[in-house]
């Protein structure tokens, strides 16, 4: 009885041995600002006039990890270098001011996720971002954030694409030059993936 025990244990470890898979590899794209820069709404009436913003663009490059557990289930990792720049311009009483907000960032990613179809993927998790270096972004807003993010993703061969979208848990408050400013980090990033 004992022994045979034994065997249905050794072939179940087996079994689920055989059908975990782990994808790996590198993970690259383009960034997509989904929230802007704006005036903080409890001081949009101060004497600070704010003009605008561009939008978001930029590059990502990293790392990606996948483990499944059986067919369709599985937790996966990132760890991505994130580039982008905005550029804001605007008034503080007579004087105009123009200013590159650059963004270089580590982001570091969990998820766990369901594979539909054998080729297509949904996922949910978080993510916590922490910039390098120390410019005027991190001087008006947190050099560090976390969120959450939810992603569609399709796999390929080797190959995969993914379009997650990623935001803050909170927003973030800042003075620029005299601008109260209120930033919600939330970001579209669309990358391709290549297994290795």
């Amino acid at each position: 009885m004992k022994a045979k025990f034994l065997l249905v244990i050794a072939l179940s470890v087996s079994g689920l041995s055989s059908t975990a898979q782990s994808r790996w590899g590198l993970r690259t794209g383009l960034n997509f600002d989904m929230a802007g820069i704006g005036l903080d709404e409890a001081l949009s009436t101060t004497q600070s006039i704010f003009v605008g913003a561009a939008s978001d663009d930029g590059y990502h490059i990293g790392l990606f990890g996948r483990q499944f557990v059986g067919e369709q289930f599985y937790v996966g990792a990132s760890a991505l270098y994130v580039k982008n720049s905005k550029f804001l311009s605007g008034a503080n009483g007579t004087t105009l001011m123009y200013e590159s907000f650059d963004h270089n960032l580590l982001q570091f990613e969990s998820s766990t996720g369901l594979r539909v179809f054998k080729f297509a993927r949904v996922e949910a998790g978080v993510h916590y971002q922490q910039h390098l270096s120390d410019n005027a972004f991190t001087a008006t807003f947190s050099p560090s954030s976390a969120g959450y993010n939810i992603g569609l993703g399709v796999d390929l061969w080797k190959l995969g694409v993914d379009l997650v979208y990623y935001s803050s848990f909170e927003n973030h408050i800042g003075d620029w030059n005299g601008i109260p400013l209120s930033y919600n980090r939330s970001q579209l990033l669309l990358s391709l993936s290549a297994k290795l």
